[in-house]
């Protein structure tokens, strides 16, 4: 069997299984405590900025048409609901919403993969990808030695 965290030389910070754990897994990445909430609203934001903002581009990625794509957008964000073509879209969405790369490594087969999602609309791309971890349909944020934030959240009233 293969163990991510003794391959990679890395810890995972497991998330709530919520129907976020992805978004758990950005924000904690994103703040470098374990208080994620403040990180995890400004991520749902730009999230749904971002999907509404490109509204055209994401939805020629779904059966529905784009107009259903912010309702679809709204009911993952809102009710956590993943089991539609938005739930598939929400890492490409993070990616370009926050400007980073996410890597995916997943766990199955007895072996690792791993997924890069890049921005496709890149404005202006931070270097330092965010890393999360897959398994059995679960996120968990991967926790290199000596974590810096990678994104610096401003305090919002």
């Amino acid at each position: 069997m293969y163990d991510v965290t003794k391959s990679l030389n890395v810890t995972l910070a497991h998330t709530l299984a919520d129907g976020h754990c992805f978004l758990h897994a950005v924000a904690f990445q994103l703040n470098e405590t374990p208080n994620t909430m403040q990180a995890f609203k400004f991520l749902m934001k730009a999230i749904e900025n971002e999907s509404t903002r490109n509204k055209n581009h994401y939805g020629n990625f779904i059966e529905e048409n784009s107009g259903r794509l912010n309702l679809l957008v709204h009911k993952y964000l809102l009710n956590k609901i993943f089991d539609h073509a938005a739930g598939d879209l929400i890492p490409q969405i993070t990616s370009n919403a926050l400007q980073k790369a996410i890597h995916i490594y997943s766990e199955r087969d007895g072996g690792i993969w791993k997924t890069i999602v890049q921005p496709t609309m890149p404005r202006k791309i931070n270097k330092s990808p965010l890393l999360v971890h897959l398994k059995d349909y679960h996120y968990s944020a991967i926790i290199k030695e000596k974590m810096r934030p990678l994104l610096k959240i401003s305090a919002s009233r």
